[in-house]
């Protein structure tokens, strides 16, 4: 008889056994995020903080697996993909009483710099009881995320089974309230619970940028990867392109100095001694010259005056100047266009007689035409 109640002993332990869930077991087949950001890939995420669902409905088998120990499994396989990454990182878990005060609700890590060997330890420690009460972890993480730095990732991962009467939606739409842009909710379904997928997938679409998925939906690890590069990184932004500096039109060439063509003595304009006036028989010369300059209207002319070298060179100078002009002024009268005149004085430089003899002197006192070309 003692014996019949051993063997009976021996088989009820073995038939619990076999309803016990199995553990989830997946590979951290993820690869590395660090490694995308030499690829052209940038880090859009400062803070990320981790939501586990704890609670009693979580200790049910799914597809073979206890659906906590799915949920803990993918936490640590996110954890091992994203340890590269400079961060700040929390766990908040719900469901389990935790700690002195007993809450049902708690953040066990962080918010603090990302440690994955830290997280890992957190995710593992994590223990199922209680009930849902799926909104109290996304209200008290307005206060939690207070500190937080850039943009911040929440990423819940639960069955969706709320238990409480506090609304979840509302919870997340007040959190995102909270943080705006800054913030987007991440989901992920354990399960397959229709009420919990739909709860699930409205708190992912309160959060605006977020996005709901399934633990299914992750099991390989590209898969998982996928959805890490989407939460945590974004395409490096395309390097401006180089223009190129417009190359300097070429200078132009320098205007070619005028080529003297000829250069011509009006014969018979002589200015009197210290005189500048255009005196009445100076005009049967400059009215021929006149009527020929208007004939040919390309023609450039440089009117010249000249002195002897009665008086100083800086006055001489002047005057000449002076004799230019008036003969200038007398052409323009008579028709000639004043853009194709200009004067110049050279003084007693350019002596064409003998300054020692009057009859010389006289001849000084004259006026040049330069052609020009």
């Amino acid at each position: 008889m003692r014996k019949w109640k051993v063997l009976l002993c021996l088989m009820c332990v073995g038939f619990l056994a076999a309803c016990v869930a199995k553990q989830a077991n997946l590979p951290h087949d993820a690869g590395s995020l660090a490694t995308k950001l030499k690829q052209g890939y940038v880090q859009k995420v400062e803070t990320a903080l981790f939501v586990l669902d704890g609670s009693e409905s979580m200790s049910e088998s799914y597809q073979e697996n206890q659906k906590f120990s799915i949920a803990q499994n993918l936490l640590l396989r996110m954890n091992t993909a994203i340890a590269g990454l400079k961060l700040d990182a929390g766990l908040h878990v719900f469901g389990p009483i935790m700690g002195a005060n007993r809450q049902d609700s708690k953040l066990v890590y962080g918010m603090k710099a990302y440690d994955s060997v830290e997280l890992a330890a957190a995710v593992t420690l994590a223990k199922t009881d209680g009930v849902t009460p799926l909104a109290s972890p996304l209200t008290e993480s307005i206060e939690t995320l207070k500190t937080s730095k850039g943009r911040i990732a929440v990423i819940v991962v639960s069955d969706g089974m709320n238990t409480e009467k506090a609304n979840p939606l509302q919870a997340a739409e007040e959190l995102k309230k909270a943080y705006g842009d800054r913030l987007c909710i991440y989901t992920v379904l354990i399960g397959n619970n229709p009420a919990g997928k739909a709860a699930m997938q409205a708190i992912a679409t309160a959060g605006g940028c977020g996005f709901a998925t399934t633990a299914e939906a992750l099991v390989q690890g590209s898969d998982l990867a996928d959805f890490l590069e989407k939460v945590f990184l974004e395409k490096a932004p395309a390097p401006a392109p180089v223009v190129p500096p417009k190359p300097e039109p070429p200078k132009p060439e320098p205007p070619k100095p005028p080529v003297v063509v000829e250069r011509v003595v009006l014969r018979g304009i002589n200015f009197d001694f210290d005189k500048a006036v255009v005196k009445p028989e100076f005009a049967p010369v400059l009215d021929v010259a006149a009527g020929i300059l208007k004939a040919r209207p390309g023609l450039k002319v440089v009117v010249e005056g000249h002195t002897c070298n009665m008086g100083s060179e800086a006055y001489n100078q002047k005057l000449s100047e002076r004799r230019a002009k008036a003969v200038k002024v007398y052409l323009v009268q008579k028709g000639v266009k004043a853009e194709n005149l200009s004067t110049a004085g050279h003084g007693e430089m350019h002596p064409m007689a003998d300054n020692r003899k009057k009859s010389g002197r006289e001849l000084n006192r004259r006026v040049e035409f330069k052609i020009m070309q």
